[in-house]
């Protein structure tokens, strides 16, 4: 059998081995994968005759992660910020220029872009993805959500997708009933932005309760203290059976709250198991410009999160769109951004990231016996070293087979001399 570096491996090759890897807690560690799952330990039993295409690999000097989960994202809308203008400015810009330049975008269009933001999350070693799908008004506003359901199918086996319609933008329950008959997975909306947003938050629970799919909103993306739209979906969904998904992103006037009133919606979030999804890159973005001076960091207080029991998870959320020119849907960035503004451990950050496996419903793939053998590796002595360096150099397994690899970083580095310096 073939013995190679990560360096060596090309997508469809199988992993038997891998041997001297460094697991994120900084222990190295041997494993095998036996019919793609993380076996105890490099077998020793009588050898069994290799397939073709499986590999042994000496990890020496990598790191394995778990892959990555972006538990927010809108692949609807990716790479559309030139096309749109290259408008900047608040949520409140970005919505209204989404709403008048998405009238025009095509189904077509949509397709292309939603695929090309699935395939540089796979390079990332992003290999689930809950996207939140607009409706689109200027012809079949359904477009959106067939174009990504087509893609979720053609990615199956690479990328699990989720799909959540933002039901929000038309109050026409007909055409909520088409998008779950098209197959979506959950139900969306941002009620922050309603009128009424106890009101909103009542219709799409009851639109999800009467389907019998879970909910993924768009919740408190403010940074006013009086929004605390999650209090109110944590007590509406109180007594939904576990299985069913609830689940509220952004949460971004949790960091404008007192220590008491936080901790008791936080300890309500928690009873009620609604999960947060955090999105640090847009809402640094989009929060704040009305705050010239002292901005606030418009992320939640993620470490309270964490304590208080609620299950944590993040999202890049906008790839070149309208809502951020700069997302690029890599979750290292999102895991350094949690980091640096949200103030976790690095370890901790990549567990966050790495935590939307769960909520998608998806086995464990921490490199433990029995473990999905879905990982990155990535060429770094730590977490911290991958976060900072953006782990250039990765190879991302799914079920022990190479599914796609991503090199940047040169072997050689030229250094130039004094002299050369000096001239």
């Amino acid at each position: 059998m073939p013995r190679v570096n990560p360096h060596d491996l090309r997508p469809g090759q199988a992993i038997a081995t891998l041997s001297a890897v460094t697991l994120p807690d900084g222990v190295g560690a041997s494993l095998s994968i036996e019919q793609g799952l993380i076996a105890a330990a490099p077998s020793a039993s009588a050898p069994v005759a290799a397939a073709s295409d499986e590999v042994e690999v000496d990890a020496t000097g990598w790191l394995l992660l778990p892959p990555a989960a972006d538990l927010h994202a809108h692949i609807d809308k990716a790479y559309t910020w030139s096309a749109a203008g290259e408008p900047e400015g608040s949520l409140e810009d970005a919505v209204a220029c989404w709403r008048a330049f998405g009238a025009a975008v095509t189904e077509e269009r949509i397709a292309l872009n939603a695929r090309r933001q699935l395939d540089a999350a796979l390079r990332a070693g992003v290999t689930a993805v809950r996207t939140h799908v607009n409706y689109h008004e200027g012809g079949d506003p359904l477009r959106g959500i067939r174009a990504v359901i087509e893609a979720r199918e053609d990615y199956r086996g690479l990328v699990d997708v989720q799909v959540v319609a933002m039901h929000d933008q038309f109050r026409d329950t007909g055409m909520i009933r088409d998008a779950i008959a098209l197959g979506v997975d959950l139900i969306g909306a941002a009620p922050h932005l309603s009128t009424d947003p106890r009101d909103e938050i009542d219709r799409a629970v009851a639109i999800a309760e009467d389907a019998g799919i879970g909910i993924d909103l768009h919740t408190d993306e403010t940074l006013n203290p009086e929004s605390l739209d999650l209090l109110h979906l944590a007590r509406r969904t109180a007594d939904w059976p576990d299985e069913m998904t609830r689940s509220a992103g952004h949460c971004v006037s949790l960091a404008v709250q007192p220590p008491d009133r936080l901790a008791a919606v936080l300890a309500a979030a928690a009873e009620a198991r609604v999960s947060i999804i955090t999105n640090p890159l847009t809402n640094l973005y989009l929060q704040g410009w009305e705050h010239p001076v002292a901005t606030p960091r418009a992320v939640p207080p993620l470490a309270a999160i964490l304590d208080a029991g609620v299950v944590l998870a993040a999202g890049g959320d906008n790839v070149q769109d309208p809502f951020n020119p700069l997302g690029n849907g890599d979750m290292v960035d999102v895991a350094a951004a949690l980091v640096l503004a949200g103030h976790l451990s690095p370890r901790r950050a990549w567990q966050v990231v790495a935590r939307g496996r769960e909520l998608l419903g998806l086995g464990a793939a921490n490199a433990a016996a029995g473990d999905d053998a879905d990982l990155v590796l990535v060429r770094a002595a730590s977490v911290a070293e991958a976060l900072a360096e953006r782990a250039p150099d990765r190879v991302v397994v799914r079920g022990g087979r190479v599914v796609a690899t991503r090199r940047t970083a040169s072997d050689v580095v030229a250094v130039p001399s004094r002299k050369e310096v000096a001239l």
